[in-house]
């Protein structure tokens, strides 16, 4: 839950608004690195989180390195990122215009480096901290319930037991979630506090959703994180039982399509919205290629690319590799597909009968654990 292929990152959101970041005071921002166990003239680079587009570029000499650039007083997302042999190193900055330092060793990496200077990044850390334990809980248990899966000793029992809706697994998301939202409660007059509500709107109901937004102040809700959380609120969900919403995007061959193209009333729809800057995406690709071989008799895939790249649509969309349907609009994140289909991170899908009523939408591609997501899908067709 971003890369050219190198790096995990934060969906980009990038909305134009009425309100105008010129009106956010202009600075410069530095960052001075201090962390062992890299060589001399080891290249580091400092991208934007969110385009992945590098921003500084410079060069290990003794343990030191150092960025700078223009910023405001709205905190950005940054990753450092340090390319090794067979590996990588990278951590995530948030922070405006200020002077912060990163210290610690290359075993430090991702998150146990010590970041002194912004207080916007000190509210990061903490909410890191407070919900690693349950990431760290639920990876264990599925990690248990996958080996009792390939030693065969599941059963309904156990399934009950760990995935059912009282199960461990249920009740350790739930108290992650809670947690998560006293924290944005606690948190509702900073940036940070904003950005995990912009990326945890899905988990309350638009009334709850609404009440807590309105806890941010103006300022605050006319930043790009704010006018994200109101489109998502000026659409309505789709839920379970409705019929799919259409809309018209471009297809491989430039032309204008319609999603209902894809409905012949023999078919399931697996609606895909996916882009090769995230990793998910990308490691759901071979799935998808397994479904179209499979399944092309009783499946119709599309994938929708949720970015504005066209360079990056043809690239994600070769038919030698990916033969089935894509769709994009010009517009990317700010399209109206994005925001009708209330789409929160990637790969995101929706899977439709043959007469368009939703049947299942989820975020998040998984394989191999309890939740293999190809699994999912054929179960949910009846292949399984």
């Amino acid at each position: 839950m971003k890369k050219y292929y190198i790096i995990l990152g934060f969906l980009a959101f990038t909305l134009l608004s009425s309100f105008s970041f010129s009106e956010l005071s202009k600075g410069h921002f530095s960052i001075k690195g201090d962390i062992s166990g890299f060589e001399d003239n080891t290249k580091v680079m400092l991208l934007n989180a969110e385009t992945n587009t590098v921003l500084d570029t410079a060069f290990v000499k003794t343990n030191r390195f150092e960025f700078s650039g223009e910023a405001t007083s709205e905190p950005q997302n940054f990753v450092v990122y340090i390319p090794v042999e067979n590996n990588m190193k990278y951590t995530y900055l948030f922070i405006a215009d200020e002077d912060v330092t990163v210290e610690g060793s290359i075993d430090d990496f991702p998150n146990n480096l010590t970041v002194k200077g912004s207080v916007h990044h000190n509210l990061k850390a903490a909410y890191d901290k407070r919900v690693a334990e349950y990431d760290t809980e639920l990876n264990t248990y599925k990690t248990k319930v996958l080996e009792m899966q390939q030693q065969k000793q599941w059963n309904d029992s156990l399934q009950r037991e760990y995935l059912g809706e009282k199960g461990i697994l249920k009740k350790i998301v739930a108290k992650k979630t809670a947690d998560e939202k006293q924290f944005i409660a606690d948190n509702s007059d900073t940036f940070y506090g904003l950005q995990i509500l912009y990326y945890k709107k899905a988990d309350y109901k638009d009334k709850e959703l609404k009440r807590v937004f309105s806890k941010f102040s103006k300022t605050l809700q006319n930043t790009k994180n704010g006018i994200a959380i109101q489109a998502f609120l000026d659409h309505p969900e789709i839920k379970k039982g409705d019929q799919f919403v259409d809309f018209d995007a471009l297809s491989k061959d430039g032309s204008t399509k319609k999603l209902s193209e894809q409905f012949d009333g023999k078919n399931y729809v697996l609606l895909d919205f996916s882009t090769p800057t995230c990793p998910n995406s990308v490691k759901a690709v071979p799935m998808l290629q397994n479904l179209n071989e499979k399944y092309s008799e009783s499946l119709n895939i599309v994938t929708f690319y949720t970015e504005d790249k066209l360079e990056h649509f043809n690239y994600f969309s070769n038919p030698e590799t990916s033969p089935w349907d894509f769709m994009w609009t010009k517009e990317g994140t700010e399209g109206f597909p994005y925001f009708r289909y209330r789409v929160n991170s990637t790969p995101t899908y929706y899977l439709f009968s043959p007469n368009g009523k939703l049947i299942e939408k989820w975020s998040g591609f998984q394989q191999g654990y309890c939740d293999d997501t190809q699994s999912k899908i054929e179960n949910l067709i009846g292949i399984k």
